[in-house]
């Protein structure tokens, strides 16, 4: 179970904060304990090196502030992560000196929020996600992006791009499709022709030679192996349906 603190003098922001994480950690299976801190002054009193493995600080914190804090409890423990909430970035530097886990920016986004666990997740390999949670990461103009495979629905080819699909965000990476397709569970995702990578899971039918997705888009399917193609959608999606 992870150990998850948040610091924040602003009862309110705490509580989005809080339900946001409980939100993207129940999405993504894990269980965690989540414990709240009115000020920096407080969770330095009552910290101890290993009480938790991420620590959410807002910086503008009356007293002890949140770079402040995130200094004492870096001297404390070098092992637990630290993630800056802030409405600006102008404490970044301060933030690389004590190595943040990553910045939340004001008001809080649900897709960075993801974006910070799985990263966590990936750096750490703490608490493993099962098969079917698997994480896919690669680089988009130089920066590591982290995401879960189960929430990829599309991973098409144009060249030496590779679009990826995840909600309505679309990646565009400089990779072949074939060096994706090395890091996928290849029980949940599907070669329908030489240009795309479909998840099944995010497949609402079959009909003629495409795969019609969830969201409105229609997938073609490779014409002469489209008996074959189809045979191993039905058989994925029966598996997964299983597991």
């Amino acid at each position: 179970m992870l150990k998850i603190a948040i610091c924040d003098d602003n009862e309110i922001e705490r509580m989005i904060l809080k339900k946001m994480l409980q939100g993207v950690l129940q999405e993504m299976h894990r269980n965690a304990m989540l414990i709240e801190f009115s000020s920096g002054e407080k969770l330095q009193r009552n910290f101890s090196r290993g009480d938790y493995d991420i620590i959410f600080l807002d910086i503008r914190m009356k007293g002890l502030n949140g770079i402040e804090t995130g200094k004492a409890i870096r001297s404390k423990d070098a092992q637990v992560e630290l993630v800056f909430a802030t409405c600006s970035n102008e404490y970044l530097q301060e933030g690389y000196d004590v190595h943040a886990l990553a910045y939340l920016l004001k008001p809080y986004n649900i897709k960075k929020v993801r974006e910070t666990f799985s990263y966590y997740f990936s750096k750490n390999q703490t608490g493993e996600p099962e098969n079917d949670y698997e994480i896919l990461t690669f680089s988009v103009q130089q920066k590591e992006i982290s995401l879960l495979q189960r929430e990829i629905s599309l991973i098409e080819s144009e060249g030496r791009v590779v679009m990826i699909h995840h909600g309505e965000e679309v990646y565009r990476a400089y990779a072949r499709l074939s060096e994706i397709e090395k890091q996928l569970d290849m029980r949940m995702f599907l070669r329908c022709n030489q240009s795309y990578l479909i998840n099944v899971l995010a497949v609402d039918g079959v009909i003629d030679y495409d795969f019609y997705m969830q969201d409105g888009s229609k997938i073609p399917i490779r014409k002469r192996d489209k008996k074959d193609i189809v045979q191993k959608y039905y058989q994925k999606r029966s598996e997964l349906a299983g597991t």
